[in-house]
C-alpha cells in the first residue's frame, strides 16, 4: 500500500517541523537575527509539505522562497522598533555638557601680548584652555564666564 516513495516524502515535514522548532529555541540562547526567521521558514515548509508532496527541487525552492520572505518581513519588523526606539544619549560626551555652563577662571598665564594670554578652568578633575568670543573683552582670574561651545578642545566662552 505504501511505497518507499510516498513514506520518505510525507516525513519531510515532520524533519523541518523539527528542525524550525530547534532554530527557534537556539534563537533563545544564541540571539541572533537570522536563527527565528529561518525557523520560522521550516514551520511554513513544513504545513506546506504537509499538505503536499514535493520532490527534493520542490522542497528546496519552497524552503529558500519562505527563507527570503521571512528574512525581508524580519529585517523590517527590527527596522521600524530600532528607528522607533532612537533617542539622543549624551553618554561619553562630556564635553558637549559643558556647553551653558557657568565656571570661574582659575589660571592666567599671560605673555606680553594679550592675544597670545592662555586661560584655563577646572571643570571635575580636567584643566580646559579657554578663549572668550566677544571682541573687546579679556579675561582675568577669578571672572565668571559662560561656555557657548567647543572648538577643538578648548571652551569658547563670553562674560556674564
Amino acid at each position: 500500500m505504501f511505497n518507499d516513495f510516498s513514506v520518505c516524502y510525507s516525513l519531510i515535514w515532520q524533519c523541518f517541523f523539527g528542525i524550525g522548532i530547534t532554530l527557534m529555541l537556539l534563537e533563545l540562547c544564541i540571539p541572533a537575527f537570522f536563527l527565528l526567521w529561518i525557523g520560522v521558514a521550516c514551520l511554513f515548509t513544513s504545513a506546506t509539505l504537509a499538505m503536499w508532496v514535493l520532490g527534493p527541487m520542490g522542497q528546496m525552492l519552497c524552503f529558500c522562497g519562505f527563507s527570503i520572505i521571512s528574512l525581508v518581513v524580519g529585517y523590517f519588523v527590527y527596522e521600524r522598533k530600532s528607528t522607533r526606539q532612537h533617542f539622543s544619549s549624551d553618554l561619553n560626551k562630556g564635553s558637549e555638557q559643558l556647553v551653558g555652563q557657568i565656571l570661574i577662571i582659575d589660571e592666567a598665564s599671560s605673555s606680553n601680548n594679550a592675544s597670545h594670554a592662555k586661560y584655563t578652568v577646572n571643570v571635575n578633575d580636567t584643566r580646559w584652555p579657554v578663549r572668550c568670543v566677544d571682541d573687546g573683552f579679556s579675561l582675568a582670574e577669578g571672572m565668571h564666564v559662560r561656555v557657548i561651545s567647543i572648538k577643538g578642545n578648548t571652551l569658547m566662552v563670553s562674560l556674564i
